[in-house]
């Protein structure tokens, strides 16, 4: 969906209290305690949607191309009490934008909790390879 540039359609994939995170740091246990190079509850991924979608946006002038490659998905926990299932991976994803090309590659753990209908994303942390080094602005959504 994100590399069609379907954001609303993935953001109807998170619950009402979803959050996205990318931390700074590969240890980091909370979005809290210390700086964060993203941290959305699920009014700023509205926002972030919002943005994304708006022709003038600066940031997004031109719209980049996206490809991304997710493999070694596994499903690592299963918290019954909470009902969460934990799914982690690994991710490579390119970026295209005028004539500038970028890579990201990293770890990804998706929250997960059965809903009527099949699953919402409770939460989505994204651990760069890179989270510790010099990054431009990140509009793209990992």
């Amino acid at each position: 969906m994100l590399d069609d540039r379907r954001f609303e359609e993935w953001l109807a994939l998170f619950s009402h209290n979803g959050w996205y995170w990318v931390p700074i740091e590969a240890d980091q246990d909370n979005p809290f305690d210390t700086v964060s190079i993203i941290y959305d509850d699920r009014k700023l991924l509205e926002t972030r949607i919002r943005r994304l979608n708006n022709p003038n946006i600066h940031a997004e002038n031109p719209p980049p191309r996206t490809s991304r490659i997710v493999g070694n998905v596994i499903l690592e926990n299963v918290d019954q009490a909470a009902g969460n299932y934990d799914v982690v991976s690994r991710f490579q994803l390119v970026e295209f934008r005028g004539d500038k090309q970028r890579l990201f590659a990293g770890s990804m753990r998706h929250i997960l909790r059965p809903d009527d209908v099949g699953f919402v994303i409770e939460g989505k942390r994204i651990n760069l390879v890179n989270s510790d080094g010099m990054l431009e602005g990140i509009t793209t959504l990992l």
